[in-house]
């Protein structure tokens, strides 16, 4: 993280001008989901139709994101990032995260409760759609890099999801991993019925089972081969509990990947991403918070596993193996 902040504004001009910069960034950020959402910009390019296409094109022109004025393209470092395959992932977590503004900002209606369960369920199934990603970057990386993991799973091997949501990452590992079973576990009622109707939808109901318990009051004794806990969406009071409990749930040489937030970039990514967090009523875990939180859960081989640009931190401990 940066020591070396801006200049603090010297005038009430220099104020309203940052402020609204803000409000313009929120406008680009719209335009792009409406080029998502009508097609206009694919993994492909962009093919403008419209009027309004064109204009939210021209918002990305002026960041940088798109070039030429007569045949606007892509630029080549955007072209790069929407042909991954990630575009969908992409836009579901674009849409969760102006659903989340709106929802603190009072435009949406938000539930009764805190943190995630103040959200609606088109929020948590944007949010869930964002994460299924991560289940198939879990089974594609994690697994083969992770010592032990790639014989259990060829076997079959049991995963457990903490923060399962609706479910989503849940079950692209599943396809990824076609001989896992996967159980998640979750507090809240209303994602969990949310997750069913993921579950039946993808033909999982053999091989992905979710229950109503919160991850420090799991009691499973050596039944996973690795487990996910992702720390913005557990409670501060409760994540080092939690870490004992899937210490206990998990088998001998089993792993743990946990994921958070990163608080070694800029000023304003890392005061954005503690805000965030704590407002969701989740964990800010820096890399030394991690090391620390493991090593006193009885975790071993603690090491951070590499990820993209714009991904979260991703920290990897193991329950040390029985001789």
């Amino acid at each position: 993280m940066t020591d070396q902040g801006p200049e603090p504004v010297a005038s009430s001009g220099a104020a309203a001008r940052v402020l609204s910069g803000l409000e313009e960034a929120t406008w680009v950020l719209a335009g792009f989901e409406h080029l998502l959402r009508s097609g206009a910009l694919s993994g492909e390019g962009l093919r403008l139709q419209t009027r309004e296409d064109h204009a939210a094109a021209s918002m990305l022109a002026a960041v940088g994101l798109v070039v030429g004025d007569d045949r606007p393209e892509l630029a080549n470092g955007l072209l790069e990032l929407v042909s991954d395959g990630s575009l969908h992932t992409r836009h579901q977590a674009m849409i969760s995260t102006l659903r989340q503004v709106a929802t603190s900002m009072g435009i949406v209606a938000a539930h009764d409760g805190d943190g995630w369960a103040a959200q609606d369920d088109d929020t948590l199934l944007a949010q869930g759609k964002s994460s299924a990603l991560g289940g198939t970057m879990l089974a594609m990386y994690a697994i083969p890099s992770l010592e032990g993991l790639s014989e259990r799973f060829a076997a079959g091997g049991d995963f457990l999801d903490i923060g399962v949501g609706v479910a989503e990452l849940a079950a692209a590992f599943c396809e990824a991993m076609p001989n896992a079973r996967v159980v998640g576990i979750d507090v809240l009622p209303r994602v969990l019925a949310l997750a069913q109707q993921t579950i039946t939808a993808r033909g999982l109901r053999d091989r992905l089972e979710v229950r109503l318990v919160a991850v420090q009051e799991l009691t499973d004794v050596a039944k996973f081969d690795l487990a996910w806990m992702p720390a913005p969406f557990l409670p501060e009071e409760v994540f080092p509990v939690g870490l004992r409990r899937v210490h206990d749930a998990l088998r001998s040489g089993g792993w743990l990947v946990v994921g958070a937030g990163r608080f070694d970039d800029d000023a304003l990514a890392t005061s954005v991403t503690r805000w965030k967090t704590l407002r969701s009523g989740g964990t800010p875990l820096t890399p030394d918070d991690a090391r620390a939180s493991l090593d006193s859960a009885g975790f071993v081989e603690i090491r951070e596993l590499p990820t993209p640009p714009g991904a979260p931190a991703l920290y990897a401990a193991r329950k040390k193996p029985t001789t």
